[in-house]
């Protein structure tokens, strides 16, 4: 079996390619995801990190379809969503303490 490998340094041609010679349409992220998946059953060996692939087809999708809401939230999550969630989970462990010194 021969293997395709996609890696940090060429997904930004081998995707476009492959989305363009199969005349897929990527409206939204489940779009990509099934590219994604086809793409691995037809022998596409990624050889990146997962979050960073991840972090990859969420701006693709978002390029693809840029008029998409729900497309511009999940990038724009990506880029600060998990920062704000630590500083939140960070608060409440402080609050169970300061609750638990003064009960």
């Amino acid at each position: 079996m021969e293997m395709i490998l996609v890696t940090n340094d060429n997904i930004n041609t081998v995707l476009p390619k492959y989305i363009e010679d199969n005349n897929i349409n990527i409206k939204e992220i489940d779009n990509m995801i099934d590219t994604y998946m086809d793409m691995v059953k037809n022998n596409h060996l990624f050889m990146i990190d997962r979050d960073l692939l991840k972090d990859l087809l969420v701006d693709i999708t978002y390029m693809y379809s840029p008029d998409d809401d729900a497309n511009k939230s999940r990038v724009l999550y990506h880029l600060v969503g998990s920062d704000s969630d630590d500083d939140d989970d960070d608060d409440s462990c402080e609050d169970v303490v300061v609750s638990e010194l003064t009960d």
